[in-house]
């Protein structure tokens, strides 16, 4: 189970930035386009379907809604509680099979750590 922070992280900086909820809220307008979000690490799981998944998260967003929480994946590795700035393309509606639908997700993420 992932945890879940209510801890607000400052925002990424540069144009392509936005919070995990802005992100939710933006949806298919941000599709195919490359964005920066800045979060804790809430959740981590290395080496699933040859990428790492991660869950993001920086205090906004809804939880019972699941607007606070943004799924990556990535080739970098992270660790749950860090704070890292992901950069990925988002992808609307992605089914990857096996009951993994995500509404909105952010692929082929690089990690950097501020």
């Amino acid at each position: 189970p992932s945890t879940t922070t209510s801890e607000k992280i400052d925002k990424a900086s540069g144009s392509d930035a936005r919070t995990v909820e802005e992100t939710w809220s933006q949806g298919a307008g941000l599709a195919g386009q490359r964005i920066s979000v800045r979060g804790k690490v809430v959740k981590y799981n290395p080496g699933v379907m040859g990428k790492n998944w991660v869950h993001l998260q920086d205090g906004s967003g809804d939880a019972g809604k699941g607007t606070n929480d943004l799924t990556v994946t990535t080739l970098d590795e992270t660790a749950v509680g860090e704070v890292i700035t992901i950069t990925g393309t988002v992808y609307v509606d992605k089914d990857f099979g096996a009951g993994y639908r995500y509404p909105i997700i952010v692929e082929e993420a690089t990690v950097a750590r501020q």
